[in-house]
């Protein structure tokens, strides 16, 4: 990215945490949501738009559909605080990151205690030192 659209993604990514606090109070039902990511394209007519969702009780699927909803009325709310000659069009998307990062950490871990238990790995490990 050049470094105008980093900047456009940087303050579009400010003003949406603030609108989704602040402005979108119909939506808040669904949990916490944080912004993890913002890419716009080299054209700046697409800002891809990375959430996570934290406490919601509905499935993702529902969350992120409810706020594709709003997409018009968020791109609006962001049009007033952000001049640019043309606002991005907005896609939502999941990001999945801290789930993945949670199920390799689990991994890792299940490794860990079945080295743990296995009395030939003790072995193998100090022939490998010698």
């Amino acid at each position: 990215m050049s470094v105008r659209t980093e900047k456009v993604a940087g303050e579009i990514k400010h003003k949406l945490n603030s609108a989704m606090s602040k402005d979108l109070s119909e939506i808040s039902d669904i949990g916490m949501v944080t912004i993890s990511k913002v890419i716009v394209s080299p054209d700046m007519k697409l800002a891809k738009i990375y959430l996570s969702f934290l406490g919601n009780k509905e499935p993702i699927d529902i969350c992120l559909e409810r706020i594709n909803s709003k997409k018009k009325h968020i791109r609006f709310l962001l049009a007033k605080h952000i001049s640019l000659k043309y606002m991005p069009d907005l896609n939502f998307y999941h990001d999945d990151t801290i789930e993945y990062a949670d199920k390799i950490q689990k991994l890792i871990n299940t490794l860990n205690i079945d080295s743990k238990s296995d009395p030939d790995s003790d072995e193998t490990d100090s022939i490998a030192k010698s």
